[in-house]
């Protein structure tokens, strides 16, 4: 008799909910948007109440469901409510929604998986079930050619950045001998310890948007559904990054010397070139997207500290300003996308000049974008400003302050074309179009705008829950 393991209720959970879309889907078809959207909001709460339920109940050979698969979760599941709020109205004229916001639910069993895993093999089908859906849900508005167009680059990337990556697990397999994750190179094996090294991290490097790895980003974030680019960036990248985390944090941490040193010449590119790029961008999608190259480079500033700590209190530094920059990415792009999503649906477009006079045409659209704005700059005292903080902070106490230096200037440039787009908001409008907001945005709006102002409230409680992230998934020193 095969004994059911409670930590997988969250996976059966979403599992139901794919197939109540997919009848609802069958039996409504011209009235299912809503009906589907209603089931998927309503799948994602009952999976949080799981998550919660099996958390540190639930242990086997190969799957840990304790804090780190809690966090991981629930930040993915939570930003996926803003992916269905923001898809309810942009997926008004697509038939058969019940596949796309079924494909969002199996996306979301990746990012469990990926939590939760504590094996090479169980970890990247964790990422491809993230993948998957992502490279569908892209192509989802068939009739646009800007989205195939979009879908298709992201395809074939991701088809690559897979193949290189599961070409890097085997070469992690020869320096090995096993696939187990935190296991040390045999006698003579470190040409192939390199050789995994850089593989894992060029296919990885895609996920998450590092350069030389964010060729897709651009044409991607402006031509696809602003539902799958918050997707992207608010969820599945976050799923992305646990995948990385478990990768090196937890597989390859004996190895931190080696891969500690491209992560810092990957973070001073990406923070530097992101920036650099989203100044001379005229259209907002576009900046967001390069921004998000940025935020990635200050994420890895936590992981070249993490490989340049020498004592548990660093370790936990650095993980404090990852998975607080992590959260309020969420908050930030979330907001500043379903904003621009606003913009789209009125307009047509994303062109900056499609933002002029918002201040004027709808108060509650421009005071959210600028909270998120002001947000990603790093401006006190809103939640995105603990994140680069702590990440700073803990390049300072690993001893390479040159990152935090690098991160500052980052910013700094960051000011530049966040207060283009601010600027442009409260210039006199010079058209008569009329800002309509649905009530789903309107909600989605007024709670990312609301956390990202009162989380800093409660930082104490956000760093005991890392520390103790921390504290279970790395060995101490």
């Amino acid at each position: 008799m095969v004994n059911f393991n409670i930590g997988w209720l969250p996976i059966l959970v979403l599992f139901a909910g794919v197939i109540m879309n997919l009848i609802i889907d069958i039996l409504q078809r011209e009235n299912a948007r809503t009906y589907v959207a209603t089931s998927t909001t309503l799948f994602l709460g009952l999976t949080i109440g799981t998550v919660l339920l099996v958390k540190d109940s639930a242990h086997s050979k190969y799957f840990l469901f304790g804090e780190f698969f809690t966090f991981f979760s629930l930040i993915g599941l939570f930003a996926s409510f803003i992916v269905v709020f923001v898809a309810w109205k942009d997926m008004s004229l697509e038939l058969d929604t019940g596949v796309f916001f079924s494909l969002l639910l199996i996306g979301n069993m990746g990012g469990i998986v990926i939590g939760a895993a504590k094996h090479m093999v169980a970890l990247y089908v964790g990422y491809e079930l993230v993948s998957l859906p992502s490279y569908a849900m892209a192509a989802f508005k068939k009739r646009d050619k800007k989205a195939a167009e979009a879908a298709l680059k992201f395809f074939l990337l991701g088809a690559l950045s897979s193949a290189i990556l599961v070409y890097g697990l085997t070469m992690y397999y020869g320096a090995t001998g096993t696939f187990a994750m935190g296991a040390n190179a045999l006698p003579g094996a470190e040409g192939l310890k390199f050789a995994a090294i850089i593989l894992i991290i060029s296919g990885s490097g895609f996920k998450i948007g590092l350069v030389p790895f964010h060729w897709w980003i651009g044409d991607v974030y402006s031509g696809s559904p602003s539902s799958v680019v918050v997707w992207l960036a608010a969820a599945s990248k976050k799923m992305a990054f646990a995948f990385v985390i478990q990768l090196f944090f937890v597989g390859m941490v004996q190895w931190r010397e080696s891969w500690g040193i491209i992560f810092t010449i990957l973070a001073i590119i990406s923070i530097l070139l992101g920036n650099i790029a989203a100044v001379i961008q005229k259209d907002v999608m576009r900046i967001l997207a390069y921004s998000t190259i940025a935020q990635a480079g200050y994420i890895m500033i936590g992981f070249a500290s993490f490989a340049a700590a020498t004592d548990n209190g660093q370790y936990q530094s650095a993980m404090v300003g990852i998975g607080i920059q992590i959260i309020a990415h969420v908050l930030m792009k979330g907001t500043a996308i379903t904003a621009t999503f606003v913009i789209i649906d009125n307009y047509g477009g994303s062109s900056i000049e499609y933002f002029r006079g918002l201040f004027y045409k709808n108060k509650l659209v421009a005071y959210s974008l600028a909270i998120a704005l002001f947000s990603l700059m790093g401006i006190p005292p809103l939640f995105g400003a603990f994140g680069k903080w702590f990440l700073f902070l803990a390049a300072v106490d690993a001893n390479i302050g040159g990152l935090a230096i690098i991160g500052l200037i980052g910013s700094a440039i960051s000011i530049y074309y966040y207060m283009k787009i601010m600027n442009i908001m409260t210039q006199k409008p010079t058209d008569n179009v009329n800002i309509k907001v649905t009530t789903p945005v309107q909600v989605i709006l007024v709670t990312l705008t609301v956390l990202t102002m009162l989380l800093p409230i409660f930082i104490d409680r956000v760093i005991v829950i890392i520390n103790a992230i921390t504290a279970e998934i790395i060995p101490p020193l």
